[in-house]
C-alpha cells in the first residue's frame, strides 16, 4: 500500500531576493531555507510575492475568508451543504485576473526576446546560433548580458505564476476537504483550470528552455579566443547589405572602433562617404551602428567623436533609442558578476567603470538635442519606456539629473509628469529607482516632485501621493531603509495603499522597529488604528500575530487600541497567544474573565485538514520530514551549489526532487523546488516491509520541453536508513533526528549540494492489541481532573505537606481527595522495564546519569536506600518492592521515626546531589527523605496491579527529549523509539480488560505519532508548553498552540495538554481548540490557584491538570454548587 500525504504546503523559506538587477527576480542563491516556525502558508504568503506585484496575486485570503464564512453559514443554519457559490464566483475572478495578468506579462518578454534576436540576427524561434554566426566578443557579450536579463524576469514571471498556482490549488484542497460538494460542477471547474495552468506552464518553459539554450551556445562561442580577432560586425554586417564594400572597411572601422582611434575614424569615414554619396541613407545607418558598436565596445573617445561630430556632420540625428542604448549597456554592465556559471570574458568584461562611461556619453549626447529634445526625451520605446525609466532603473542619478535639467525649461508641473508617466508595465521611473534600490536616484527625483509640489496643481498631488503611498510600502516589504527613510519622512499622510494595506501595517508586519519608529515620528495625521481590509487587522493585530514585542511597545506607546477586535471577534492579545507569542500577550491589557464566548469560542468545528491515513499494524512506516524541525536551526533543506560542469548555464528554476523509499518495493513522491509545502505537518510518509533492507534516495531533475524523454536527472544520493539509525548498539539510537546527505552531479559525481531531512521509523509491534479490544475514549466526559504526578508534583514551597511525587501513595492519595485520572511519567530503564519517574537522570546518585542508562537493580538501589532503617539493597540481585521489611504489603513509612543515624544519612544523601544538574538548578529533589514525605519508586506494572480500578490512569510516555540530554551535558542517545513504546504498550495491553480508563500522553512528537499508528485502544494526547518562556525544548510542533492543533489534527490524536498560561491569559482559545475536533487540557503551577481553575472551567476545558487536588476539588465544587 502506498500513504502519501502531497497538499503542498509552506519555504519554508523560498522568499526570493528580488533586489539584484533591475526587472529581475533572482534564485542568485538557490536554496530552501526552512523558517524555523510553523507558519501557515496564507501566514507567509506575503514573503512569497513580489512586492510590485502583490495586489496582482490571489487575493488568498479573501478566498479563504469566504469559505470560512460559507462554513460558519451551513453550521449556524444546521444545513447539510454549505453555499460555495460566492468562493466559486470569486475564485473565477481571480483566476481571470491572475491568467491576463501573466499572459500581458509573457507576451512583452516575448517581444523582447524577439527584438534581441531580430538585433543580434539570430531566427526568432532558434535555440542556437547559426553556424556561420559572425560577430565580435562585445556584440555577443551583449546579447548575452541582454538573454540573462530577459530571463531573470521570465524567472520572475514563473515564480508569480507558481505562488498563484499554489494558492488557487489549495482554496480547490479546501472545498474537497470539506466534502459534499457538487462533484460535477467542482471538477469541471477545476478542469478548467488544471487546463490552462498546463498551458501557461508550457509556454514559460518553452521559452525559458529557449532562452537556456542561447545562453549557453553564446557561452560556448565566448570561449573561443578568435572572437577578439574577428573582422566582422553583426550590426554593420546588416546595415551595409550589398550595397557599400564593406569587407575591406568593416575591417578598418572595427579595428579604429577596438583600438578607440576617433582620428582615424574619422578619416576613414570621411573617405567612405565621399566615395558613396549616393547612398547616403545607408551610410547613416552605418554610422549610427557605429555608434551603437562603440558605445556597446566601451570605446568613449569613438562614440564620443561620432555623437557630438559625425552625427551633425552627416546628418544623422540622436534619438531616444541611442539614449536608451548608453544607458541599458552600461547599465547591463555587472550582470554576468551575479552568473557564477556563465565565462565572462576578461578583456570584454573588465573594460573600464561602466557607470562613468555612461554618465559622460549620455551627457555628451544630451548637449547634441536641438529644439526636439522635449520630444525625444519623451519618446518611448516598444515597452513604453523613456530615456527617465532606463536612468532611474539601472540607477544612474547624474543620468536622472541631465535629463531633469534639460527640460527645466518646461515647468515642474511637465517634469512631475514625466516623473510620473506610466510605462507598459504600470511603472514610473520612481517605481523603478525605488524596486531597485537606488537611493540616491531616489533622492534626485523626489527632489523634482517636491519643486511640482509647490504649483499646487491638485492632480499631480494627487498622484503623487497615492504613488508614495505605494512605493513606502514597497520600500518597505524589501526592507531598503534608505529609502524606507527617505519616503518616510515626506510628510504625507499614510493611507490604504492599493493592496489595503498602510505602510505602517507593513512595517509592523516585517518586525523593523526602526521602520515604525521612523513612520510613527514623521507621518502627518497619522491614524495608527487603521485596519487592513482582509482581516480587520491593524498594525498592532500583525505585530502581535509576527511576535513583534518591540514594535508592538513603540505602538502602545503611541496609543495603538487594544480593545479592538478583528473582523472574527478575536483581539491581539488572543492573535499572540495563539501563535506562541506569550510574553508579548500578557504585556496587553488582562481579559475580562467573565466572556467566554465569541471570537475564538464562536469558530465552527473545522474538517481535519489533509488525507487520514490508515495503518496497517504489520506494516512498517518511513516517516520523512524536509529540513530540521527545531527552532533556531538555520538549515537549508535544500542547498545546491553552483554546478561545477562545463557551460552549466542553467538556473535552479523549474527544478523537482523525488524522494523514494527503495527496499524490496520502491515507492516514491516528486516535490517541486522550492517547496511551498508545510514540511512540518505534511511529511512524507512512506511504507515499508522491512526497514533495516531500506534506504531512502533523493533525486534531483530539470523539466524542460525541449527532452523528449521527460524530465533530466542532474543528480542524486542515498543513504541505508539502518545505517543512519543504528550506529550506538542494540535498541539505542540518537536523539537528534535531522540528517543530511550530499547530492552527487550525475556526470562528475561531485557533491552539487545537500539535502537535510528528518525521519523516524514506525515498526508493527510483535504483539498488537487486538482489535476487538474496546477503545477509551475522553470525549463529552465532563471536567476531568488529574492529579499531577497523583497528588501533586514536589515544589521547594513549604506552605503544605507535599507527599514523594509518582508514589502510590501519591495516586491514592489523589483519588481520595476528589482526582478522576492521576498523570504520571513512565521511563524505561536500560533492561527495558517500565518505571515511574519524571527527571531525564537520576540525580539520588550523585550523578547526572539519565534513567534509561540504569539497570532496574540500580534504579531500585536509590530508593531503597532512602528508607528509614534501610539496608542498601545489593544490586545483584533484584528488588521485591512489595516485600518490604516490617512484612506488610508496603512500609507505612511516616509511622517511623528518625534516628540521628538516618538524620545524618539524608544530609549525606542530599551532600551527594548538590553538584548534579538538576539540583543545581532546583535546589531540590523530588520524592527525597527530608524534604517530602517519600515512598518507594514504582513500576508501572505495580501501578497497573495494586491501584484500584476506579483510579484512572492519564500515563505520560516519558521519552528523552534532545534539551534534556544537552542541559544534563550527556549524549544524546536513548533507548530506540519503538522498543521504547512496545515495551510500554504489551505491559498497558497485558493488564488492558479492566474497566480502568487510560489517556497515553507526551512532549515528544514521534512519541505521539508512533502511539497513534501503533494502536486505537487508548486516546493519545500532545502535550506542550506552546510558547511558555523561558523556551527550552526548541521543537517547532509545540511551539505554539498553533502547531500543537495542526500536529495533533494531521496525526489524528484525540487532543492537546497545555502549559495553562496560555489558556488563562486567554480563556476563549479553549473553546477555540475545542471548535478544532480536539479534547483540550492544561497543567502547570498556575492551575492551583482557584480562580485560574474555575476561568478555564467556565470556558469549557476537558481536563484540568492540578497538584492541589483538594483545595481545586472543593473550590469547583463550590462554584457549581453555587451555580
Amino acid at each position: 500500500m502506498h500513504v502519501s500525504f502531497d497538499n503542498r504546503a509552506s519555504l519554508d523559506d523560498a522568499y526570493v531576493d528580488h533586489s539584484s538587477n533591475p526587472t529581475s527576480f533572482s534564485h542568485s542563491s538557490f536554496t530552501i531555507c526552512l523558517d524555523r516556525s510553523v507558519m501557515l502558508f496564507g501566514q507567509k504568503f506575503h514573503q512569497y510575492q513580489v512586492p510590485e506585484w502583490a495586489p496582482l496575486y490571489i487575493p488568498y485570503a479573501s478566498l479563504k475568508r469566504l469559505f470560512n464564512k460559507a462554513v460558519r453559514a451551513e453550521a449556524d443554519s444546521m444545513k447539510t451543504q454549505p453555499d460555495f457559490s460566492g468562493v466559486y464566483t470569486s475564485l473565477d475572478r481571480s483566476i481571470d485576473s491572475f491568467s491576463g495578468f501573466h499572459y500581458e506579462k509573457y507576451q512583452l518578454l516575448h517581444e523582447w526576446g524577439a527584438e534581441l534576436c531580430r538585433i543580434y540576427g539570430v531566427a526568432p524561434e532558434a535555440n542556437t546560433l547559426p553556424k556561420t554566426y559572425d560577430a565580435n566578443c562585445y556584440e555577443v557579450g551583449n546579447f548575452l548580458r541582454a538573454l540573462v536579463e530577459l530571463r531573470k524576469d521570465l524567472e520572475k514571471l514563473q515564480w508569480y505564476s507558481r505562488v498563484n498556482e499554489e494558492a488557487i490549488h489549495r482554496i480547490y484542497a479546501k472545498l474537497e476537504r470539506h466534502g459534499n460538494l457538487a462533484e460535477h460542477f467542482h471538477q469541471g471547474h477545476k478542469s478548467k483550470w488544471i487546463k490552462s495552468k498546463s498551458d501557461r506552464d508550457t509556454l514559460c518553459s518553452k521559452f525559458n528552455e529557449r532562452l537556456n539554450a542561447l545562453i549557453a551556445d553564446i557561452t560556448r562561442v565566448r570561449a573561443d579566443a578568435n572572437l577578439h580577432a574577428t573582422t566582422r560586425s553583426l550590426c554593420l554586417q546588416r546595415t551595409s547589405g550589398q550595397h557599400l564594400p564593406t569587407s575591406a572597411y568593416d575591417t578598418s572601422l572595427l579595428s579604429f572602433l577596438a583600438n578607440d582611434e576617433p582620428s582615424n575614424l574619422a578619416h576613414q569615414l570621411e573617405e567612405m562617404y565621399l566615395r558613396n554619396r549616393t547612398q547616403g541613407s545607408y551610410f547613416q545607418g552605418l554610422l549610427y551602428d557605429l555608434a551603437n558598436l562603440s558605445i556597446a565596445s566601451g570605446a568613449r573617445f569613438s562614440a564620443s567623436f561620432l555623437l557630438s561630430k559625425a552625427f551633425p556632420k552627416y546628418g544623422v540625428a540622436i534619438d531616444h533609442k541611442i539614449l536608451n542604448h548608453i544607458i541599458t549597456i552600461s547599465g547591463r554592465g555587472d550582470i554576468l558578476k551575479e552568473q557564477a556559471r556563465l565565462r565572462t570574458c576578461p578583456l570584454c568584461d573588465s573594460a573600464g567603470s561602466r557607470d562613468e562611461l555612461g554618465n559622460s556619453l549620455f551627457v555628451c549626447a544630451i548637449e547634441q538635442l536641438g529644439p526636439n529634445r522635449k520630444d525625444i526625451l519623451s519618446s518611448k520605446d516598444i515597452f513604453g519606456r523613456t530615456p527617465l525609466h532606463y536612468g532611474a532603473l539601472y540607477g544612474f542619478p547624474i543620468i536622472c539629473q541631465s535629463i531633469l535639467g534639460s527640460l527645466d525649461a518646461c515647468g515642474e508641473s511637465y517634469l512631475a509628469s514625466l516623473i510620473l508617466s506610466l510605462d507598459s508595465h504600470g511603472y514610473t521611473a520612481l517605481h523603478y529607482s525605488v524596486i531597485n534600490n537606488h537611493a540616491i536616484s531616489t533622492t534626485v527625483l523626489l527632489d523634482t516632485l517636491r519643486l511640482a509640489g509647490r504649483t499646487g496643481d491638485r492632480a499631480i498631488d494627487q498622484d503623487l501621493g497615492t504613488v508614495l503611498n505605494d512605493l513606502l510600502s514597497l520600500a518597505v516589504k524589501y526592507q531598503y531603509s534608505d529609502i524606507v527613510d527617505l519616503l518616510g519622512k515626506c510628510q504625507f499622510g499614510f493611507q490604504l495603499s492599493s493592496h489595503g494595506e498602510t505602510a505602517l501595517y507593513v512595517a509592523s508586519r516585517s518586525g523593523r522597529e526602526d521602520y515604525v519608529d521612523t513612520l510613527l515620528n514623521n507621518g502627518r495625521d497619522i491614524e495608527i488604528n487603521i485596519p487592513e481590509s482582509v482581516h480587520g487587522w491593524t498594525p498592532l493585530f500583525i505585530a502581535c500575530v509576527e511576535g513583534h514585542q518591540a514594535v508592538a511597545n513603540l505602538l502602545l506607546k503611541a496609543g495603538a487600541k487594544q480593545d479592538l477586535q478583528d473582523h472574527l471577534g478575536w483581539t491581539a492579545k488572543e492573535h499572540a497567544a495563539l501563535r506562541g507569542h506569550l510574553a508579548l500577550a500578557e504585556t496587553l491589557n488582562a481579559w475580562n474573565i467573565d466572556i467566554s464566548s465569541g471570537g475564538p469560542a464562536s469558530m465552527p468545528t473545522k474538517p481535519v485538514s489533509g488525507v487520514k491515513p490508515s495503518f496497517r499494524t504489520d506494516q512498517s512506516y518511513v516517516i520523512v520530514n524536509l529540513g530540521d524541525l527545531r527552532n533556531g536551526k538555520q538549515v537549508k533543506a535544500v542547498d545546491l551549489m553552483d554546478s561545477s560542469a562545463e557551460n552549466a548555464v542553467y538556473t535552479n528554476n523549474d527544478l523537482s526532487m523525488e524522494v523514494s523509499i527503495g527496499g524490496q518495493s520502491s515507492t516514491s513522491l516528486l516535490v517541486e523546488l522550492p517547496t511551498l509545502r508545510d514540511t512540518v505537518n505534511d511529511p512524507f510518509v512512506f511504507p515499508v516491509s522491512d526497514p533495516d533492507k531500506a534506504w531512502i534516495s533523493f533525486k534531483l531533475f530539470r523539466k524542460g520541453y525541449l527532452h523528449t524523454t521527460g524530465p533530466s536527472l542532474l543528480g542524486s544520493g542515498a543513504a541505508s536508513l539502518k545505517t543512519l539509525n543504528n550506529c550506538f548498539g542494540a535498541h539505542r539510537e540518537s536523539l537528534v533526528r535531522a540528517r543530511s546527505i550530499a547530492i552527487l552531479e550525475k556526470e562528475t559525481l561531485s557533491v552539487m549540494g545537500t539535502v537535510t531531512f528528518t525521519f523516524v521509523v514506525a515498526k508493527p509491534m510483535a504483539h498488537p492489541a487486538s482489535p476487538f479490544m474496546p477503545a477509551h475514549s475522553v470525549r463529552g466526559k465532563g471536567l476531568q481532573l488529574v492529579g499531577h504526578r497523583g497528588f501533586g508534583q514536589n515544589t521547594a514551597s513549604r506552605s503544605y505537606l507535599q507527599l514523594g511525587e509518582n508514589t502510590v501513595e501519591s495516586f491514592l492519595s489523589a483519588a481520595r481527595h476528589g482526582a478522576t485520572f492521576v498523570e504520571f511519567d513512565v521511563q524505561l530503564t536500560r533492561d527495558l522495564l517500565p518505571i515511574i519517574y519524571h527527571d531525564f537522570s537520576l540525580s539520588e546518585s550523585g550523578t547526572d546519569i539519565p534513567i534509561h542508562d540504569l539497570s532496574f537493580e540500580q534504579f531500585m538501589y536509590f530508593s531503597k536506600v532512602q528508607l528509614p532503617r534501610g539496608e542498601p539493597i545489593s544490586v545483584l540481585r533484584k528488588v521485591d518492592t512489595r516485600n518490604m521489611p516490617d512484612g506488610t504489603n508496603r512500609v507505612k513509612l511516616r509511622s517511623q521515626s528518625l534516628t540521628q543515624d538516618h538524620e545524618r544519612g539524608v544530609h549525606e544523601f542530599r551532600d551527594r546531589m548538590k553538584y548534579t544538574v538538576d539540583f543545581i538548578n532546583k535546589g531540590f529533589k523530588p520524592n527525597t527523605r527530608g524534604d517530602f514525605i517519600q515512598d518507594a519508586f514504582a513500576t508501572l506494572e505495580e501501578l497497573l496491579v495494586e491501584l484500584p480500578e476506579s483510579i484512572n490512569f492519564n500515563i505520560e510516555i516519558k521519552y528523552p527529549r534532545l534539551h534534556e540530554a544537552v542541559d544534563a551535558g550527556v549524549a544524546p542517545v536513548a533507548i530506540e523509539i519503538n522498543t521504547f513504546i512496545d515495551t510500554v504498550l504489551e505491559i498497558l495491553i497485558s493488564h488492558g480488560r479492566n474497566k480502568r480508563a487510560i489517556i497515553l500522553s507526551s512532549f515528544t512528537p514521534e512519541v505521539c505519532i508512533l502511539l497513534a499508528i501503533k494502536q486505537r485502544m487508548y486516546p493519545v494526547m500532545f502535550v506542550t508548553n506552546a510558547g511558555k518562556p523561558p523556551m527550552t525544548d526548541m521543537e517547532i510542533r509545540a511551539s505554539s498552540m498553533q502547531a500543537a492543533i495542526r500536529f495533533a489534527k494531521r496525526w489524528d490524536l484525540a487532543g492537546i495538554v497545555f502549559a495553562s498560561e496560555t489558556l488563562i491569559a486567554c480563556p476563549r482559545l479553549i473553546g477555540y481548540v475545542k471548535s478544532s475536533g480536539l479534547v483540550c487540557g492544561s497543567y502547570g503551577t498556575q492551575n492551583n490557584i482557584p480562580q485560574n481553575a474555575k476561568v478555564q472551567a467556565a470556558a469549557g476545558i476537558d481536563i484540568l491538570m492540578v497538584d492541589r487536588v483538594g483545595l481545586i476539588t472543593a473550590e469547583l465544587h463550590s462554584t457549581s454548587a453555587d451555580n
